[in-house]
């Protein structure tokens, strides 16, 4: 979650919409529906289950300010501007202009609303238009978005930061190598987010 498909205002369209169930809110679509039976939790596989974070980052700067995801050394060597704050209904958001070009940029937002999470990630999963997992810098995190529009320079990651806690990476990339193989830019920007936050 117009140029582009998610603009700053528009990013719960393909990211971060808001679920109608469980108070969750998620990149892709509402989760499965509360009349399901309760059971099915506890008895979900580890397959469904997300791993821990090997250690809780601190967290305290960016339930504010997505802005403060990444250092301003770690902007310099991704080639980024300052971020532009802004705030949503997921959370503290922060777009970021790629300094060469204005027209690539990464939307970060500080998921908030879930208390639950990369594991509400999992939970909803099967609305996903493309989703795996992955890791960044160590940290469990997972590609996923309503809509698959990698080919088109929009690329989808979550990195949990906490167990509670996780941070969506939208990259949306016009021009470069990004436009053609975006993923690659979203975990770049996950892993300073990391290093920054692990400081």
């Amino acid at each position: 979650m117009n140029r582009r498909l998610i603009a700053v205002p528009a990013l719960a369209f393909a990211v971060l919409a808001l679920a109608g169930c469980a108070g969750k809110t998620r990149g892709t679509a509402n989760p499965a529906p509360a009349s399901e039976s309760s059971t099915e939790t506890t008895t979900r596989s580890t397959a469904d289950t997300a791993p821990h974070v090997p250690a809780p980052l601190n967290t305290g700067s960016i339930t504010s300010d997505a802005c403060a995801t990444l250092s301003a050394s770690a902007r310099s060597d991704l080639g980024l501007g300052e971020g532009r704050p802004r705030t949503t209904g997921n959370g503290p958001s922060c777009t970021f202009q790629e300094a060469a070009d204005p027209g690539n940029q990464i939307d970060v937002t500080t998921v908030t609303a879930n208390k639950n999470g990369l594991q509400d990630v999992y939970d909803t999963k099967a609305n996903d238009a493309y989703w795996g997992e992955t890791q960044a810098a160590g940290y469990p995190g997972v590609y996923a978005a309503a809509v698959d529009d990698r080919k088109n320079g929009k690329c989808g990651l979550f990195v949990a930061v906490t167990d509670q806690l996780a941070v969506n990476v939208l990259v949306q990339y016009d021009n470069g190598a990004g436009a053609s193989d975006p993923c690659p830019v979203a975990m770049k920007f996950g892993e300073a987010m990391i290093h920054t936050l692990g400081g």
